[in-house]
């Protein structure tokens, strides 16, 4: 029962405090904790701060002046005052009819003699100058500590952006946009809930006049302006009927964006916004300044400059961060690149690349894969797929390589090789690399576009072939390289018609090293000329002391290959040894591979042509296994066509026979002698005398012998 004792003693308390209000010259609201926080005085300065009259604010809850999203803080607050302790805090405060502020609040209460919190004295002020200047602070610092950690522009802007939609919640949300290429701005918000905008929009004529002008603009009605529909859509879901525009400049005083704002309210004190804006904007272009430096720095350490693409340094550091446990790494190779470097220069052979990746980059049908340059002369891909499909890859090459390539104004078909290998978690990114390079070493060994995956065994071939390379020197330096010979028959009368020479090594600390394994050795190092003129010197030696002792001669083929066959004295080097040992040419084939034609025609017939003059006959190796082109072929001289082995093996196969019927044909109507590589057996002697085939070699009638074996042969 509330007697006139205790409305005295009430009245009293509330006089005592208005007095105190009074007298901190502040603003200042007096509620009934006993009431539902009901108002029950408040001063004209707290009018004044809340565009609100006294009337207005007199019997509401004191609560229901803050936002709903302080919840937490009110809570916190209550308890405090109804257990009599004084309370400070700093939330968002409402505003009749305008933006709500920040507040510093000191919450007084007091009690009677039950401990029951009866009246409590609000003291508020207006802090948000004091606030803003210290987010701007903490914004400041945010962002150093950014450039510090090296984060992404993306992750930059996503700091301003989140700070500004927390420090105005729930009132704004805000979005920076900073001009990107093909007349497009970059969207950058903070607010978790603007899921559904696009990353990049149209650079609208209307954000082009905010970016033209000085100030900000202040839009009422969305509808009435030219922005991206999603951004309407996204102001008009959250009930944010203002925009608000403030361009954005460098300090070369250049638009490089604006701010983007949706509000609830028109702020009444724009030209402090406006400030507050302009250094945060001072703080955005100078983390779009820092990006552009750094993509300078970028380009320079990991972009290689004359394609464009990133280089293999680049690539490691790309790689490495995003790619995965799993996937697979590929290095590409052109076939051609070197002779196309050659004949129209390095700069040719860059453009090749360029125009390889930039197929590479449209036939992909994912996101997974990163392409760089890798050497001068190849590019190198990663896969974060874990189990991608080769035979699909294998398809793409195929159809990027189907259409010519235009360099310096030519066309120009290329082949393509791969390597292949796997990494995982077992396998690092970086071994991947290297046993990709591995597999396109074998790769680079076979005819055509090729694709090789790297297996432990190939990488033993490699350590193999590193091995011989150490010991090939001196195996030439102490004439270790000697001749196996293998006859060549008529077909019609098993007759010896001619003579094959095979290089044969075998090594006193390494044995029998196989010409497969040696030969490409011997090309890659530079040495295989050294090879190719021993073998030639031993024939010649071998085919001088038969001369000597009047015994018959025969012709003999010797392998001459394609950096020997364009060396520049080639034909004189070749005279001269045959001279030193009075042989005459005709009884000497230089054999050559049937792509000798397609690095330098010109050259390649000069070659021939002169050779024929001195009575040399040629003789082209393995045909049918690489891209000749027929064209090349029929004008180029040669005296021989073989056959490779590997279409004798199969002539019982009704495709292989024609092709083998129209080779022989084309010799024949070449004015070539057919020679059939790898006889083993009658049946294939009978096919190839029914196609009117002349000569044939295989085990069949010989196996290559040594030169003693051969002399018994040749004196019966």
């Amino acid at each position: 029962m509330v007697t006139k004792a205790m409305i005295r003693e009430h009245e009293m308390l509330l006089n005592t405090i208005r007095r105190l209000g009074d007298n901190s010259k502040e603003s200042y609201v007096i509620f009934d904790a006993t009431k539902n926080h009901c108002v029950v005085e408040c001063n004209d300065f707290f009018c004044t701060l809340t565009n609100t009259t006294r009337s207005q604010i007199i019997n509401s809850d004191y609560f229901s002046l803050m936002s709903n999203e302080e919840q937490t803080t009110i809570e916190m607050i209550k308890d405090k005052i109804h257990s009599g302790v004084m309370v400070q805090a700093k939330l968002h405060h409402s505003c009749f009819d305008k933006p709500p502020f920040w507040a510093e609040i000191q919450a007084l209460p007091f009690q009677n003699n039950n401990n029951e919190t009866l009246f409590v004295l609000v003291v508020v002020k207006d802090v948000t100058y004091y606030h803003i200047e210290e987010f701007l602070m903490h914004l400041e610092k945010a962002m150093y500590e950014a450039i510090e950690k090296d984060y992404s522009f993306d992750k930059k802007m996503s700091v301003i952006c989140s700070s500004l939609d927390e420090f105005f919640m729930p009132k704004i949300s805000s979005m920076v946009l900073v001009k990107a290429e093909a007349d497009q701005v970059q969207v950058f918000k903070g607010n978790e809930k603007i899921k559904d905008l696009p990353e990049r929009c149209e650079n609208k004529d209307f954000f082009k006049r905010v970016m033209q002008g000085e100030t900000s603009i202040l839009v009422k009605s969305l509808d009435e302006i030219d922005i991206p529909i999603e951004h309407k859509m996204f102001a008009d879901s959250s009930e944010m009927s203002f925009g608000w525009f403030m361009p954005i400049y460098n300090q070369q005083q250049q638009a490089i964006g604006l701010f983007a704002i949706f509000l609830k309210y028109h702020s009444s004190d724009q030209k402090f916004y406006e400030n507050m804006f302009q250094k945060i904007g001072a703080l955005v272009a100078l983390a779009y300044s820092y990006e552009r430096i750094q993509k300078k720095i970028w380009d320079l350490a990991y972009i290689d400059i004359t394609t464009g693409l990133p280089n293999r340094h680049g690539f490691l550091n790309k790689v490495e961060k995003e790619y995965g446990q799993n996937g697979n790494i590929k290095i590409l190779k052109p076939s051609e690149f070197h002779q196309i470097v050659e004949l129209y220069g390095r700069e040719a052979g860059d453009e090749l690349l360029r125009q390889i990746a930039k197929r590479l980059n449209e036939e992909k049908n994912d996101d997974n894969e990163y392409i760089a340059r890798f050497t001068s002369s190849s590019l190198i891909i990663a896969n974060a797929t874990s189990d991608e499909d080769f035979f699909y890859y294998k398809r793409r090459i195929k159809e990027i390589i189907r259409q010519p390539f235009i360099v310096g104004g030519k066309q120009i078909y290329i082949t393509l090789k791969t390597g292949i290998a796997l990494y995982n978690n077992e396998i690092k990114i970086a071994d991947a690399i290297r046993f990709a390079d591995n597999a396109v070493s074998f790769a680079a060994n076979k005819p055509g576009t090729h694709m090789e995956i790297f297996t432990q065994e190939r990488n033993d071939v490699l350590e193999q072939q590193m091995t011989v390379l150490n010991h090939l020197a001196q195996a030439i330096k102490n004439k270790e390289i000697s001749v196996n010979l293998q006859p060549k028959v008529d077909l019609r009368t098993g007759e010896i018609q001619s003579i094959e020479a095979l290089a044969r090594w075998i090594s006193p600390k390494l044995g029998f090293v196989s010409p497969a394994i040696f030969i490409p050795v011997a090309e890659s190092a530079g040495k295989v000329r050294e090879i190719d003129n021993q073998i030639l010197e031993i024939v010649l030696s071998w085919l001088a002391e038969r001369k000597r002792l009047g015994k018959k001669l025969v012709k003999v083929a010797v392998n001459i290959s394609p950096d020997h066959f364009y060396y520049a004295d080639f034909v004189q080097d070749t005279l001269e040894l045959v001279r030193k040992y009075d042989i005459d040419p005709r009884y000497i084939i230089l054999e050559v591979t049937e792509n000798i034609g397609l690095v330098d025609f010109q050259t390649a017939f000069s070659i021939i042509q002169e050779l024929k003059e001195y009575g040399f006959k040629t003789s082209v190796d393995d045909f049918g296994t690489g891209f000749s082109s027929l064209s090349y072929l029929q004008r180029l001289p040669f005296t021989e066509l073989k056959i490779d082995r590997s279409f004798i093996n199969d002539i019982n196969d009704a495709a292989t026979l024609a092709i083998v019927r129209s080779i022989i044909q084309l010799a024949l109507n070449l004015g070539m002698t057919s020679v059939a590589e790898g006889i083993e057996n009658k049946e294939q002697v009978e096919i190839l005398r029914a196609l009117d085939c002349k000569v044939g070699q295989g085990y069949f009638y010989y196996k290559p012998m040594t030169i003693e074996q051969l002399d018994a042969i040749l004196d019966k």
